[in-house]
């Protein structure tokens, strides 16, 4: 067989019956049967794996090389013995409990040749409720700032790499990591490549759960793992990026994941550890590195919930933060119960202050004078709006039928969810001005002024009316008091005339059916 296009390496540890579907998915590619190869390396599978692998290499001979080794515990050493034996211009890693649509790698490897990628990264799809991630996939990128797009936010190693890429800097998994090789591996591949581009507009691979959870990653998790747990990655991932990227922006994106991202992760396993005195190692480890390359302007791109933690982390107190790992799994199985109470993409806390305009999250430790954390730590003023609190799609509104001035908007606010303070406010179109007015606190509860949000009880249901001075066209829009970041649009409304008695034969003309007349 003349040198192959591609090289496909399939790590495969007890992989059936996953594994025929994956390794069939390569051998039907688009490309020419010449330009494919499989190289497989078998694990030390028990389940009939390596029969299957040498099944193909029988009927492919040339085209599926495979590879039979002991079990290693983990992906990285059957990856690294792929690499060697990889002949191809390219190289593909694809888990055998995956597969790859027809057209993945002609796709993959012309957008590679086009563009002198050398890593091109490919659209997943999840399959059986796997959820991959899909931020970086809006759209065909065929030159991906690493340091502005989303291509960090995605780090398996399903990936197609340039082969001299790979020798030249001698990336490899390394071996000693029980999970998070690969997204070292594919940290140190980004950070070395000249051109890194994403195929968003084909469905390149398609990522499967498998139904009895032993997916690769599944079952290292289950392997003994080191002394440092999830710490040593996560170190390897700090030290990987600051020492590469110089501090400012374009490290902050970077760090911005690794916080926001892999420390959420290595905190749910220190909770998880029963044993205690290896929870507190762990988290020492993590403590670390995260103290020396703490940085306030990542920091500050993220939920409040997950400053709260990094700031724990940084300071090393181990108790408060696995507290707050426990807030967020209780907090979350309370919105679930309360009937999907999740109007926007963060962790609703049960309370808010409200100060200057600024929202502040009633987290754990929040004004705690013990530990001193800053208000800005719990700011969730960028996370909310009005939205939040208010039902939109309760939202009406009306004109009064003897001055067409005065509008009505009534609506409920969302259940379950502090009653913050909330203001209507109107703007016209023709100048900016502005005229604003509370809305009611709900009937029978109560929310303090505009210093608090608390206050659950009573009726959802309120109705604010405004009074706008001139004619003209006024959009309407509710908004946290004295916030006007949060503002929700309600609706443009025409008023035509300031005189009520006009008003009030205009809408009989109408014949008294039109409450409000739409700016549009």
């Amino acid at each position: 067989m003349e040198q192959p296009h591609v090289s496909v390496v399939i790590a495969a540890y007890n992989a059936m019956p996953y594994l025929t579907r994956c390794v069939e998915s390569v051998l039907a590619q688009s490309l020419p049967p010449d330009a494919v190869e499989v190289v497989a390396v078998d694990d030390g599978s028990t389940d009939g794996t390596g029969a299957e692998l040498d099944r193909f290499a029988r009927l492919h001979p040339g085209r599926v090389r495979v590879v039979h080794q002991e079990s290693s515990g983990g992906p990285a050493a059957p990856r690294n013995a792929g690499i060697e034996l990889a002949r191809g211009r390219y190289v593909f890693f694809l888990d055998a409990d995956d597969y790859l649509g027809p057209e993945a790698l002609a796709r993959m490897t012309a957008m590679a040749d086009e563009n002198g990628s050398d890593v091109v990264v490919g659209k997943l799809v999840g399959v059986g409720g796997r959820k991959p991630p899909t931020s970086m996939f809006r759209r065909d990128q065929p030159d991906a700032d690493l340091y502005a797009s989303r291509v960090f936010w995605v780090l398996n190693p399903m990936k197609l790499f340039r082969r001299e890429l790979i020798e030249r800097h001698g990336l490899r998994f390394p071996t000693d990591l029980r999970t998070g090789e690969d997204q070292i591996f594919v940290t140190r591949a980004y950070l070395h490549a000249a051109k890194i581009s994403v195929l968003a507009s084909y469905d390149c691979v398609y990522y499967v759960l498998r139904d009895d959870g032993g997916n690769l990653t599944t079952t290292v998790r289950k392997a003994p793992r080191p002394a440092g747990g999830t710490a040593g990655p996560l170190a390897a991932m700090f030290a990987l990026v600051c020492e590469h990227t110089p501090a400012g922006p374009r490290r902050d994106h970077l760090l911005t994941r690794l916080f926001g991202v892999n420390l959420q992760r290595a905190l749910r396993g220190v909770r998880r550890e029963p044993d205690p005195e290896r929870s507190r190692r762990m988290f020492a480890a993590l403590h670390e590195p995260v103290a020396r390359w703490y940085s306030e302007t990542a920091v500050a791109k993220l939920p409040a919930i997950v400053r709260l933690q990094g700031e724990l982390v940084r300071r090393g107190l181990y108790e408060e933060a696995v507290a707050v790992v426990r807030y967020i799994a209780r907090r979350r199985d309370a919105l679930d119960r309360e009937g999907g109470a999740r109007p926007v993409r963060w962790l609703a806390p049960a309370d808010f202050t409200v100060e200057g305009g600024r929202v502040y999250a009633h987290y754990p430790y929040f004004r705690d004078p013990r530990l001193g954390l800053p208000d800005a730590v719990f700011d969730v003023t960028r996370q909310v709006g009005a939205r939040s609190f208010v039902r939109p799609a309760t939202v009406t509104v009306a004109q009064d039928r003897r001055d067409s001035r005065v509008l009505s908007v009534r609506g409920r606010r969302r259940a379950r969810l502090p009653a913050v303070a909330l203001e209507l406010t109107a703007t016209r179109e023709s100048d900016g001005r502005t005229v604003t007015v509370a809305v009611p606190p709900p009937a029978g509860g109560q929310v303090n002024g505009r210093a608090s949000g608390t206050g659950t009880g009573g009726s959802r249901a309120f109705t604010a009316r405004i009074r706008v001075p001139q004619p003209g066209i006024w959009h309407l829009a509710l908004r946290i008091a004295g916030n006007s970041r949060s503002e929700l649009a309600v609706q443009a409304v025409r008023v035509e005339s300031t005189n009520p008695a006009r008003a009030l034969l205009g809408w009989l003309a109408r014949g008294g059916g039109e409450a409000v007349r739409p700016a549009s």
